[in-house]
């Protein structure tokens, strides 16, 4: 017989009948992230998923943060929707099954669609770090505390769609042709355009191409008719690759103007087009040389990727869900919480963070951040215009 509780242990502990207490596990925080990976459309999802993989990875490696008396870790969960809405609802509602309390994404209007009435049903149990178009419309309404918006809107006084048109006005621009998708993004760009426009003193001419479109020359041929100043082409460089090279090749027009995708197609047809004003939320080229935080985001990017850093397509969001991780993670530690998803909201709400981007919510929950004009003209000069609706 065994006479001591210590030997009792030990021997059963050597018989394999008792195990030794795990090691505390560390303390952990779960990010989802639902985005489109692959397909047609992940031209905006592969980006803002590289940048919050950066921001994960830079925090974890740096020993987590603390909130009260307890240091936490990130554990990032991202599922590629590859853009189709009933694949997004299983993997969302899998989230929400798993008690994920934090979801970035989606970046597109058909996904958050799909998912909203799952993310209604959870309202008050989690954040959710929307980009898409759709969210904005949805921001204060009953049943939707638990959405933020990290993109900034096109229309209002801060909005970069209104600072854009201004920066045409200033060009002495009377006439704008849109091409844009049809589809519900596309319509809804075309409804906000419009008014912006015409409070601005520019006619618009409106084509909408089928999604799956290539060739662009009949829709180009009816626009070319009414002799616009600026073609205002697409939103994805999935299509606008194709447009501009056709648009200049046709002889219907070299001047560009953009608000979605990227400045690539300027510098891939530099010898062929007059102007190509877009709008860019960071110019990294210029920045990396003179923001150390720029710089060092771009190493870092490099370092978590092992590729270089894809300046014509970054700037489109990847930073920008790169800075929200960190806000996340600010507004925690100022909340005193890891779970209390309303004292994070809040926290959120009340603080301006000054990253890659200088960011700061309005009322509704939507973000606000400076952005850069990138005026691309023949032959690839640049001049970029930075503004900071911040300030406002």
């Amino acid at each position: 017989m065994i006479g001591s509780k210590g030997t009792l242990l030990a021997g059963l502990m050597a018989c394999g009948l008792f195990a030794a207490p795990a090691a505390q596990a560390q303390d952990v925080v779960k990010i989802g992230q639902i985005e489109a990976l692959t397909g047609a459309t992940a031209t905006y999802g592969w980006m803002s998923a590289q940048g919050t993989k950066v921001a994960v990875e830079e925090i974890n490696a740096k020993g987590g943060f603390k909130v009260g008396d307890k240091t936490y870790k990130l554990e990032l969960i991202q599922m590629d929707t590859r853009g189709e809405p009933r694949e997004a609802t299983v993997q969302f509602r899998k989230m929400m099954e798993d008690n994920v309390k934090f979801v970035f994404g989606p970046f597109l209007t058909n996904v958050y669609n799909a998912i909203e009435p799952i993310a209604n049903q959870n309202n008050g149990k989690f954040l959710l770090f929307a980009g898409a178009t759709s969210a904005h419309h949805a921001l204060g309404k009953p049943d939707h505390d638990y959405l933020l918006r990290t993109w900034n809107w096109d229309a209002g006084s801060v909005g970069f769609g209104k600072l854009m048109v201004d920066y045409l006005k200033k060009l002495n621009t009377k006439k704008v042709a849109m091409l844009f998708q049809n589809d519900a993004f596309g319509k809804t760009a075309v409804d906000i355009y419009s008014a912006m426009f015409k409070e601005a003193g520019i006619e618009l001419q409106v084509e909408l191409f089928e999604p799956g479109t290539k060739d662009f020359s009949a829709a180009l041929a009816k626009l070319a008719a009414g002799k616009p100043d600026f073609l205002f082409p697409g939103y994805s460089d999935a299509v606008l690759y194709d447009i501009v090279r056709q648009s200049t090749e046709s002889g219907f027009g070299d001047r560009f103007f953009l608000v979605r995708g990227s400045i690539g197609p300027a510098l891939k047809n530099k010898d062929a087009i007059a102007d190509y004003i877009a709008y860019v939320p960071k110019y990294f080229e210029a920045a990396e040389k003179t923001d150390p935080k720029v710089k060092a985001f771009i190493e870092s990017y490099k370092k978590t990727f092992k590729r270089d850093f894809p300046y014509d397509q970054a700037p489109l969001c990847s930073s920008s869900c790169y800075d929200h991780v960190y806000m996340l993670v600010e507004a925690m530690k100022k909340a005193g919480t890891v779970d209390d998803v309303a004292k994070i909201r809040a926290a959120l709400m009340d603080m301006t963070h000054d990253g890659v981007w200088k960011i700061k919510y309005d009322k509704t929950g939507e973000a606000v951040f400076g952005f850069d004009v990138v005026h691309v003209r023949k032959g690839g000069k640049i001049e970029v215009v930075p503004y900071d609706p911040t300030k406002q």
